[in-house]
């Protein structure tokens, strides 16, 4: 064979994955590698790249394998344990996931690549082929144990068999849950929700529910939009167990009606922050501590010197961080509800 690779490097793995975060990241600034002081890189994971590119606060998971010509991940981003990922260009946005066991990899073409928008996910055991390049789309969710083939091949294409090398491309705001098949040259519209265990094998428009193998459209102009006082109590709902679940794991919280909203004061041994939520900016009282949160029902996240952090669920977007803020985005994500870092 002319061109020759280890599926698994070991040798790599021994020399520098097993060094501590601290020397690996060092080690790795020696080979050119740009990596933020406060990214993770966990025992026995290894880079392998020409060009390579780490945000702050992003980790990588114990013997995972990252290895392209060209490897950029953004800040905050998470990769699991024991996850592979082998192709020719990698990059992943702001607060995207991989989950443990995800292997990423196959037959590879120049035009291999894998990109994932910002606060992306592809769940654990999943199978992605990048043969031909792969993009999926801002707040898209690929389900555990779902495979994304780009080339489809094994019968001979001179005996007449159907052979296909083509890109897959997944919108924003896409789901596709569990067990979910996506064949070569597939395009999936934004905002379009797929069914547990279906197959898709051709294009999907926008704003649809498909199901089924091969999938079809079980409704467009999907979702139905909520009216304002539905949202509301919505809203108020995710709330009241928010704090249930600070209750559950030994916070005291006491809650006082304010202006169109209330004040939610979080305590334990470690922790004394406040979190304000209201219609508006104009709503909003002054901060008691340093550690205050600001929640807004209407109009953009805005950080001003009251606030650690400023949440909108208007326009889905934050600015600033603090523990209890963060606490309460992993929150809502639960209900789907992500929020852009305009910091």
């Amino acid at each position: 064979m002319l061109t020759k690779k280890t599926r698994i490097p070991v040798l790599h793995i021994i020399t520098i994955g097993f060094l501590p975060s601290f020397l690996k990241k060092f080690v790795y600034r020696l080979k050119g590698y740009k990596i933020a002081n406060d990214a993770k890189l966990s025992f026995g994971c290894v880079l392998i790249g020409k060009e390579v590119e780490i945000g702050k606060r992003s980790s990588i998971g114990f013997f995972t394998i990252i290895r392209a010509r060209k490897i950029k991940i953004a800040r905050y981003v998470k990769i699991g344990s024991m996850s592979a990922i082998d192709t020719e260009s990698i990059s992943i946005d702001d607060d995207a996931r991989i989950n443990e066991q995800v292997y990423i990899g196959g037959t590879k073409t120049p035009q291999s690549s894998l990109t994932m928008g910002k606060r992306t996910i592809i769940m654990q055991a999943s199978y992605i082929n990048p043969t031909m390049p792969i993009t999926i789309g801002d707040d898209s969710g690929i389900g555990g144990h779902c495979l994304l083939f780009t080339h489809g091949s094994w019968n001979s294409v001179l005996e007449g068999y159907p052979v296909k090398f083509a890109p897959i491309h997944i919108g924003k705001k896409v789901w596709l849950p569990w067990r979910v098949f996506v064949m070569s040259g597939v395009t999936i519209g934004d905002g379009v929700v797929v069914g547990a265990d279906s197959m898709i094998n051709k294009d999907v428009p926008a704003n649809c529910l498909v199901a089924g193998s091969p999938a079809k459209i079980i409704k467009e102009n999907f979702p139905t939009p909520l009216q304002e006082g539905e949202k509301k109590k919505i809203t108020n709902d995710i709330f009241k167990e928010f704090i249930q679940h600070l209750n559950h794991h030994n916070f005291i919280t006491e809650q006082k009606d304010i202006t169109a909203g209330f004040e939610l004061n979080i305590k334990n041994k470690n922790t004394d922050a406040v979190l304000v939520f209201c219609e508006t900016v104009a709503d909003a009282p002054t901060a008691k501590t340093i550690h205050t949160i600001l929640v807004l029902n209407n109009g953009a996240a805005m950080l001003n010197a009251n606030y650690t952090m400023c949440i909108s669920l208007e326009t889905n977007t934050r600015i600033g961080t603090s523990d209890v803020g963060e606490e309460l985005v992993q929150f809502f994500s639960r209900y789907g509800v992500r929020f852009n870092r305009l910091d």
